[in-house]
């Protein structure tokens, strides 16, 4: 119980010091520096996980004292006899790296000779997404390898321009007046000879007034007789 009260008031330690927090990103490396007492120089560093109270079952990565870097897996540890310090990296860091570490220094009066860091890890952001609609809206579609610089238009031309929509747009605006009065003057042709035959159907219905013979013209010839046959 006095040595967990140690742990718990001085996590720190006295011989072992070290960064409280350690930030890093997704798929990057992290560097973690823990410097000691220069009487610790010859002594195995190490780099663990505590679990239960703090203890450490298994060191990540461990030096045997000198300044030989030492690499298990994704952790190499490298020990600086100058400098009293050692530093810890970690590469392709993942998201599960967060937590709770200890850097310390083997030996026999383990409950002061390691320090405690947080690690925290923050998710990577994805550019592709950002990279692409940037792309997309700065790329013009009919020339996706690029258009180059937009041509320079010079004044003669605009002039030009002018004077060419001054000549088309009346001949144009004539054909157009052109055309609607032919179609005007169709359907006026057409009204008229509805009329015409609405009047020639009204004098030929029954109860009319039948139209009169004509005068001066000699009388039908009566068809022959034959003998005996009277005709009345």
């Amino acid at each position: 119980m006095r040595i967990f009260l140690v742990w718990t008031l001085f996590p720190g330690g006295w011989a072992v010091t070290g960064p409280a927090r350690v930030t890093a990103k997704q798929g990057g490396s992290l560097a973690v520096s823990c410097s000691y007492k220069p009487g610790y120089k010859l002594y195995p560093k190490y780099w663990c996980r505590p679990s239960f109270l703090w203890f450490c079952f298994t060191y990540i990565a461990q030096t045997n004292g000198s300044e030989v870097t030492v690499t298990q897996g994704r952790v190499s540890i490298r020990d600086n006899h100058a400098t009293h310090s050692f530093t810890v990296t970690l590469s392709n860091v993942k998201l599960g790296d967060t937590g709770w570490y200890s850097c310390g220094v083997g030996s026999s009066l383990w409950f002061s000779l390691w320090h405690a860091t947080k690690v925290t890890v923050s998710a990577a952001v994805s550019t592709t997404t950002q990279d692409s609609t940037v792309s997309s809206l700065a790329t013009n579609p009919l020339c996706p390898t690029g258009c180059g610089e937009p041509p320079v238009v010079s004044q003669l031309g605009i002039t030009h321009l002018l004077l060419f929509l001054s000549v088309k747009v009346p001949v144009v605006l004539a054909l157009v007046c052109r055309a609607a009065w032919v179609r005007s003057r169709h359907r006026s042709h057409d009204r008229e000879n509805l009329q015409l035959l609405e009047v020639a159907g009204s004098t030929g219905a029954p109860g009319s007034p039948r139209a009169p013979e004509p005068q001066g013209q000699p009388p039908a010839p009566l068809p022959p007789t034959l003998p005996g046959l009277h005709h009345p």
